[in-house]
């Protein structure tokens, strides 16, 4: 174990706070789920009659909620819980900040495929899940929608934070929803003010967390294609979207394909879905070790719109045509962009897997 650098005692505040902040958005999103299906439990069983009884009701009520959350949720989610001073915290920690390429119609959807998913995808989270960024300055009249996996939204209270930030399931009638939604203004599903939405999906999912750690931009994206055949499907432009440095939050130790730690986390995340990343951040009063990113800064990129044709069941060829050209742009942005934001930019490229 190499020495420990201890962080000053003379950190202004605002730092503290910055640090706390994004300690506590670890601390929920690793062991919030469990500590809160594990409290329904108990409540369930050792609660009084009035607390058993609130908790049968509870359970009914996310039984049959399941139908609205798997078909495009309860919309751009609460405003005041978005627009939290704790979210405006979390994003100067690093700092985060959002850079738009062009201008986004908000007469149309959009399905915008984002990357890379890095450890626990902390870039996607506070840009298209607060309003921290200033996603709606820079994309008026359009709804942020991220996209997690199903089963998130049946785990008691976890999943109104979900619902609360506006995020909705990776479940493809629930995304279909969402960008074949009508865009006139005077639509019911549309009296909050907002007339198109914005579906973020971080394709690379827990598969490509195994590769974070700095600078290795090494994107599980290849043989995706699933979100390009659902954006043929509503006929909705794709648009790539980048973060620069969200690799750089964490470390792992060496987990070349075939060793024996690779063997285990592929063993793992093919039996449950979950990948158990080794990943290595930093501590709230020490920079060596712990849960907590490093504070690196995150500069995601919405690149141009690549449009796509409306076909209701688009052969193989087709969504490999559309997938080329996503894959082309995704690295025209890449390139385009990394002299910006990669200090070491010449050594560093885009791999695709």
């Amino acid at each position: 174990m190499g020495k420990i650098e201890w962080a000053p005692l003379n950190v202004p505040m605002r730092r503290r706070l910055e640090t706390l902040s994004t300690a506590l958005w670890m601390w929920l999103i690793l062991f919030g789920e469990l500590g809160m299906l594990i409290s329904y439990f108990l409540l369930l069983i050792y609660g009084n009659i009035l607390i058993k009884t609130l908790c049968v009701i509870y359970g009914y009520f996310i039984y049959t909620d399941r139908k609205i959350t798997l078909n495009g949720g309860r919309g751009q989610g609460v405003k005041w819980w978005r627009d939290l001073f704790w979210w405006k915290l979390y994003q100067s920690y690093f700092p985060a900040k959002l850079h738009k390429t062009v201008d986004l119609d908000p007469n149309r959807n959009y399905l915008f495929a984002a990357f890379p998913h890095g450890v626990l995808g902390l870039g996607a989270f506070i840009n298209f899940a607060t309003n921290a960024t200033g996603f709606h300055d820079n994309f008026p009249k359009i709804r942020s929608r991220p996209v997690t996996l199903n089963f998130h939204f049946v785990i008691p209270f976890f999943r109104e934070l979900l619902l609360s930030w506006g995020l909705v399931s990776a479940n493809p009638n629930s995304i279909l929803s969402l960008l074949k939604a009508p865009n006139k203004p005077d639509h019911p599903l549309n009296d909050d003010g907002y007339t198109a939405n914005a579906v973020v999906i971080v394709v690379g999912g827990a598969a490509e967390s195994l590769h974070c750690r700095p600078n290795n931009y090494t994107l599980v994206l290849r043989k995706r294609m699933g979100f390009c055949k659902l954006a043929i499907k509503a006929g909705t432009p794709l648009v790539p979207v980048m973060t620069f440095g969200e690799v750089d939050l964490f470390d792992q130790p060496p987990n070349p394909p075939g060793s024996r730690l690779r063997r285990f986390q592929e063993f793992v995340k093919n039996t449950t879905g979950i990948a158990p990343a080794a990943f290595v951040g930093r501590g709230f009063f020490q920079y060596s070790y712990g849960l907590i990113p490093r504070r690196k800064p995150l500069n995601t990129v919405v690149g141009a719109p690549v449009e796509v044709p409306q076909i209701d069941d688009p052969t193989n060829e087709q969504v490999a045509e559309v997938h080329a050209r996503f894959c082309r742009e995704l690295d025209n942005l890449f390139e385009t962009h990394k002299s910006r934001f990669i200090a070491d930019y010449k050594n560093v490229k885009l791999v695709l897997e």
